[in-house]
């Protein structure tokens, strides 16, 4: 006997629907029949709910999409703006650990998990980081942000931008907005949309941390500074900006200096012409993340979902630990190449400082790759043994070479010692990085916001239910942006210093571009 899957049961529809992803293809399935029509809304309200419940236990999991199924063509970045449209996630600018700031616009396809990069129109913003970007009305609003300074001339300090564009969705073109009165330029802000207004708080603006509030109207494009009470968060930048409502924000965490995060929360009422400033009781502290700075929060029902580090986790690097009885100082890698190749090679590491760029009239150029500055090796190498002028002489030398020369018998003992001992370190940085990467993770944290517009303004930190040891390496300056039925994580930095005795701080950092997904358990319905 033949079955057709029309002769299926409404259940087991329903199942075979819950397997597909749910945005595009799922999207489509409406469009069968009124049946699947009606199945369909039924698996999107399943799972949305079970979505909503698996928080509230704290019962989340994490699933890194394997490079192995896409092509990871956008490139390393941190502390970049990120926003959800329909069935994609677009990602705008952000900035590498080469001192390299973006204006490139990305989309993620959450059908295909595939990179599309728009080639967009328009007046495209400078290249920046830590700007806000937010959906409104099939655009995109960009405010703010900051970008290194050129390479020359020397000991010039961040520019800071107050600049706003609007990115419209069905045209894929950038327009810049003038107003009369803007905000002082800042960064490490927040933002949120209210109704027609978007509003922006905190952030550092000109070498200073703010906790000032300003208001743009999206009609008209006018800003102003509303009235707010006297008691008010202290300054800081870097906190999460939750959206609550027409009238009412969250302010969660934030710096307000050095080594100074805050895990406090802020509620504003935006009910009277004096917008008035709220203090949020926490409880159950044993349950919240050790800081909550530059870890991007996103709201999820009557929950908040914060990533941050494990309190089990000790706070002392363990590069520190491995590296404290090394006395010298530490080797850069010795070249094994001739100077014209050491100078290709350098001409393409120094492409990604123009790759990301987009021209002012649209356009992708890739500026000639300007002269680097001479590397650490070289100044090093030159200190401790002298370069014989003759070119003959000092390649032979690379070569192992046997040579006459007494001077040349001491150089190359010197290179081999130079040699030996940055394998050393090398595989002493290999081991302690393959710790690293089992033991500080992000952990996923969970604040019940249901009551926090009561009289009694409290919020609760909720257990998990899981082991989250499975978590992407410890970072920050990541974004996290809601889906259909899951979190999205991309992008960040990983900030170390490496200690060696004697001997200046190294910076140990790491940018990312994996793509990590936080989802509920299976639903079976």
């Amino acid at each position: 006997m033949q079955c057709r899957i029309d002769d299926l049961p409404d259940e087991l529809l329903e199942y075979i629907l819950s397997l597909i992803p749910p945005y595009k293809d799922l999207q489509e399935c409406k469009f069968v029949s009124k049946r699947w029509c009606r199945a369909t809304k039924n698996v999107i309200e399943h799972n949305e709910a079970h979505f909503r419940k698996a928080v509230s236990f704290g019962a989340l999991f994490w699933s890194l999409w394997s490079k192995e199924h896409w092509v990871p063509t956008i490139s390393k970045r941190h502390s970049h703006s990120a926003c959800i449209y329909e069935n994609s996630m677009y990602v705008f600018g952000g900035c590498t650990a080469t001192c390299t700031t973006f204006n490139d616009l990305w989309r993620l396809d959450l059908d295909t998990r595939t990179w599309v990069r728009p080639i967009s129109m328009g007046s495209y913003p400078s290249p920046k980081a830590c700007a806000t970007m937010l959906y409104y009305k099939k655009s995109f609003i960009l405010f703010g942000g900051w970008s290194y300074p050129s390479r020359y001339p020397l000991h010039q300090q961040w520019k800071l931008f107050n600049e706003l564009h609007i990115y419209s969705i069905e045209t894929n073109k950038w327009n810049a907005v003038s107003t009369l009165e803007t905000p002082p330029p800042m960064s490490a802000h927040s933002a949120s949309i209210h109704g027609n207004n978007m509003v922006v708080f905190g952030g550092i603006r000109c070498g200073f941390r703010s906790n000032d509030l300003w208001c743009l109207n999206l009609d008209t494009y006018s800003w102003h500074k509303p009235a707010t009470s006297i008691l008010k968060p202290r300054p800081r930048y870097g906190q999460s900006q939750i959206n609550l409502g027409d009238k009412h924000i969250l302010i969660l965490g934030g710096c307000t200096g050095p080594n100074a995060a805050m895990n406090d929360a802020w509620l504003l009422h935006m009910t009277k012409p004096t917008w008035k400033w709220n203090k949020v009781r926490l409880y159950h502290p044993e349950w919240a993340p050790a800081r909550i700075w530059c870890h991007q929060a996103c709201k999820v029902g009557n929950y908040v979902v914060v990533l941050s580090n494990n309190k089990r986790h000790t706070k002392v690097s363990d590069m520190s630990i491995a590296m404290k009885n090394v006395t010298c100082q530490r080797p850069a890698r010795l070249p094994d190449i001739s100077p014209l190749q050491e100078s290709k090679q350098r001409q393409k590491a120094d492409v990604d400082a123009d790759e990301n760029v987009n021209g002012r009239h649209g356009s992708f150029s890739r500026s000639p790759s300007q002269s680097a500055h001479p590397s650490m090796w070289k100044s090093n190498f030159s200190k401790t043994v002298p370069l014989c002028c003759d070119s003959a002489l000092s390649m032979a030398a690379f070569r192992d070479e046997p040579l006459n020369n007494s001077s040349s018998i001491n150089r190359q003992r010197q290179l081999e010692s130079l040699r030996r001992m940055e394998e050393k370190l090398r595989s002493r940085k290999a081991q302690t990085k393959a710790v690293k990467r089992t033991e500080n993770t992000l952990s996923i944290f969970i604040l019940d916001i249901s009551k926090v517009l009561c009289d009694e303004c409290s919020a609760s930190w909720i257990p998990l239910k899981q082991n989250d040891q499975s978590g992407p390496d410890e970072r920050i300056l990541y974004s996290l942006v809601m889906g259909r039925g899951e979190l999205i994580v991309f992008g960040g930095i990983r900030k170390e210093q490496t200690t060696i005795q004697g001997q200046p701080d190294v910076d140990d950092s790491e940018v990312y571009n994996d793509l990590h997904f936080i989802n509920p358990p299976k639903y079976v319905i």
